[in-house]
């Protein structure tokens, strides 16, 4: 685990390119995917989240950051980061864990933690290679609004620094 704090500069740029993305999915006519049935309110705050999940990936590793959005009303289907590096941002909750989705790309899943506690404080947990289908950790937790996912515990992550 790498823990990271990011600077007024970096919630700058993850804020940014939150906004970007957001608008961007505006002009496309796109909403979130996967069943997702939030309002405005959580959208917003899930899209930060995200963005600031991926500079504090990108800081902890000392990587370059993209930003990863389109902005000629195309969808984005790179990878978040070079070598298909994806990032996976969450707040620290009582039981975290990864969540893959089946139709996704098949690439290195970084787990990252925003500290409640704390402000803009991350621990970059791990990563777990997702290179074929995992029936056997299929779930949807409940929700039968959404699709299914391949869900992996903490404790199954590999070492961030061998990434």
């Amino acid at each position: 685990m790498i823990k990271v704090k990011l600077e007024a500069n970096e919630v700058e740029l993850a804020l940014n390119i939150a906004s970007k993305r957001y608008i961007g999915n505006l002009r496309m006519g796109k909403g979130f995917s996967y069943g997702y049935t939030k309002g405005i309110k959580s959208q917003l705050t899930d899209g930060v989240l995200g963005a600031l999940g991926e500079v504090a990936y990108a800081k902890a590793t000392n990587q370059f950051y993209n930003g990863s959005y389109s902005d000629d009303k195309q969808f984005y289907s790179d990878s978040d980061f070079q070598n298909n590096i994806e990032i996976r941002s969450q707040e620290k909750k009582e039981y975290n864990f990864l969540i893959i989705r089946p139709g996704e790309k098949k690439g290195k899943y970084v787990l990252v933690i925003k500290d409640n506690d704390k402000d803009f404080e991350f621990s970059v947990m791990g990563f777990f290679p997702f290179i074929s289908d995992m029936p056997e950790r299929l779930t949807d937790f409940g929700y039968s609004n959404r699709p299914p996912v391949y869900k992996v515990d903490i404790n199954e992550l590999y070492d961030i620094n061998d990434l």
